[in-house]
């Protein structure tokens, strides 16, 4: 029996995905965390074989849970299950030790076949996924710029926003669940991915792609 764990902040989700797990035989749910504290948790309580994370959790990030995860349970296979598709959450994902990359709008069978091969010690990357590396390599050769914007993380996007939309550092702190220091943080990843030198060219940034309406 393959031992699992599901990871993600809806419940709806979860649940989907743990009813959908049930119908095969060989796999076990042995739990379920909304957060990464709680994975944490629940993979030193359970043990489990392979851990399906999603990147979007509240607080901690599913890449720093991967991260976080493997150095307590280095025998515990994270299979990344997320609806990000671009490079910047895959290659950090493959970086934090992740053993494969599946997107939650692949069909069924991917997710099972994907479970089953990191399982026995195999990498899986989701069809897409690799459609999208071997874009980016391709680009590369042929001379391409990469869009900044592109190498954002999810949360460093949330931080852009909020700190677009006008919020004080508490505030995006408090909205965000993270600490003032942490959203500074963010915010100098961001100045310096972007290319920008102060608050008002993040706005101006922001503006510019829509991210405001």
């Amino acid at each position: 029996m393959i031992r699992i764990l599901i990871v993600d902040d809806h419940a709806i989700v979860r649940a989907g995905i743990h009813a959908l797990l049930q119908l095969h035989h060989d796999f076990d749910i042995v739990g379920e965390a909304a957060d990464a504290a709680e994975a944490l948790g629940q993979v030193q309580a359970l043990n489990p074989d392979v851990v399906l994370m999603d990147i979007g959790l509240p607080g901690m990030d599913g890449l720093a849970a991967t991260h976080a995860i493997l150095n307590v349970a280095p025998q515990t296979r994270v299979l990344i299950l997320t609806q990000h598709e671009n490079r910047e959450y895959i290659v950090p994902a493959l970086r934090a030790g992740s053993a494969g990359y599946v997107l939650k709008r692949a069909p069924d069978d991917t997710l099972i076949k994907a479970i089953r091969a990191v399982y026995q010690g195999e990498t899986y990357l989701d069809p897409r996924v690799g459609d999208v590396l071997a874009d980016d390599v391709r680009r590369q050769a042929h001379g391409g710029l990469p869009d900044p914007f592109d190498s954002l993380t999810e949360r460093e996007r949330e931080v852009l926003i909020l700190l677009a939309q006008g919020n004080t550092y508490q505030q995006v702190a408090d909205t965000l669940f993270i600490s003032v220091k942490t959203v500074d943080f963010h915010r100098s990843n961001l100045m310096r991915k972007l290319g920008v030198s102060n608050r008002t060219e993040l706005v101006r940034f922001a503006v510019q792609r829509g991210l405001l309406a």
